[in-house]
């Protein structure tokens, strides 16, 4: 689907599920055919013989509604993923603060945002840079690396590793911990796997460890202060510090990684772009929005009908699964008439993006932090590898909801 010359798709019969339409990445002139026709379609999933359809909501205006309408589309219901079976019981999913709704979700968030607030953040940027300093630093002498793992995984494993105060020589484990949260469609990601269940339990295990020993010794880490976290008395249980725990490394992980990877590919395909950066820096949070716009990290989150509803023309029915697809909601000309499948950093307009969610109550909380790190680690890679070039086919990872890529190898000068 990736191609300009495609024939239009039946969309009554199509299944967006089926991954023959995502062997060249996000289908996005299939995407831009359901905004202008279908803006909420149905597909079987037929992928997933033991799982029911899901609706697919494309167009900007109608994500924004709906994530807004909490109390019609629940993130707790069956939780924010393509299927209900992600090798996680639900039930664990829903522990969750992504996986809430109001009144728990807010409850959470209060207690969640007196530690992980702006300032914490903003105050941890010295160390931001110094990892990312020392990630790139490994390959001074080296001619070729892989972007993705050499440069792109370390980068914030370090960083989430350093806010909650974990040991480097951790952070691997920590990773795969991570794809077993979030890549459960690839087959050879999850071929990796132990029982997945038991490699929760193993990460539970792990954090209530961590937990303890800094209950005992309170540091200024972040860890420490979500111990500590109170609102009118109230304060964090134990499981709840966990998940949260698990969220952050999830979030951090898959987030940050895959936004970067992705728009340096951009920029090494588009020499234009990349030299506007090099000769004038200044421009750098610009590329990131449009790197955020562009290749959003997550390409959808799941919601549920709790009632009957109309939306965009689609009849829903209560208990339908309903995908709120940020890949293509920021690509709607509505929000951006000038060739909106295009990397343009001089664009206008770059904030109204939706790769942090669109508004409400799950606006994603680590949006400072996802900024400031790839701001950070735009500058530093391009002032040592102004001519980095690509030196090989990229590949991706078989996944709707991870938007993201697996290997990209590149030459550095």
């Amino acid at each position: 689907m990736s191609s300009a010359t495609a024939a239009p798709a039946d969309l009554s019969t199509l299944d967006l599920g089926d991954h023959a339409h995502w062997t060249d990445g996000p289908p996005y002139e299939l995407f831009a055919q359901m905004r202008r026709e279908q803006p909420v379609h149905w597909s079987p999933n037929d992928r997933f013989p033991d799982e029911d359809g899901f609706w697919s909501v494309t167009r900007a205006d109608l994500v924004h509604a709906a994530t807004r309408d909490f109390t019609t589309f629940s993130s707790e219901r069956r939780g924010i993923f393509l299927v209900d079976d992600v090798g996680v019981p639900l039930d664990v999913q829903r522990l969750q603060m992504i996986s809430m709704d109001p009144p728990r979700h807010d409850r959470m968030k209060k207690l969640v945002g007196k530690a992980f607030t702006p300032g914490r953040i903003a105050e941890h940027e010295h160390v931001v840079r110094r990892i990312v300093q020392t990630v790139l630093d490994r390959f001074t002498d080296h001619d070729h690396v892989d972007l993705v793992t050499d440069i792109a995984q370390p980068v914030p494993a370090r960083v989430i590793g350093s806010l909650l105060g974990t040991p480097e020589s951790d952070d691997r484990r920590l990773v795969h911990w991570t794809n077993v949260a979030t890549a459960f469609e690839d087959p050879a990601i999850r071929a990796t796997w132990g029982d997945s269940l038991e490699e929760i339990m193993q990460v539970v295990a792990y954090i209530e460890a961590v937990r303890q020993e800094r209950v005992e010794h309170l540091g200024d880490d972040l860890l420490s202060a979500l111990i500590t976290a109170e609102v009118d008395g109230d304060r964090l249980t134990e499981m709840e510090i966990a998940t949260f725990f698990v969220l952050l490394l999830a979030a951090g992980n898959d987030s940050t990684r895959a936004t970067y990877s992705a728009t340096m590919l951009a920029l090494m395909e588009d020499e234009e772009q990349r030299r506007l950066l090099v000769e004038d820096p200044s421009r750098i949070p610009a590329a990131v929005e449009e790197g955020l716009r562009c290749f959003p990290a997550f390409g959808m989150m799941g919601r549920a009908a709790t009632r009957d509803v109309e939306l965009g023309g689609a009849q829903i029915r209560e208990g339908d699964r309903v995908l709120l697809w940020y890949i293509a909601s920021n690509r709607d000309p509505a929000l951006y008439p000038d060739r909106p499948d295009a990397f343009d950093l001089t664009r206008e307009g770059l904030d109204r993006h939706q790769a942090f969610g669109a508004g409400g109550r799950h606006f994603c909380l680590g949006a400072s932090l996802a900024r400031m790190e790839l701001r950070i680690w735009i500058e530093e890679t391009l002032a040592r590898w102004p001519d980095m070039r690509l030196d090989g086919d990229p590949t991706r990872i078989r996944s709707l909801f991870l938007n993201q890529y697996t290997h990209i190898p590149v030459a550095l000068r």
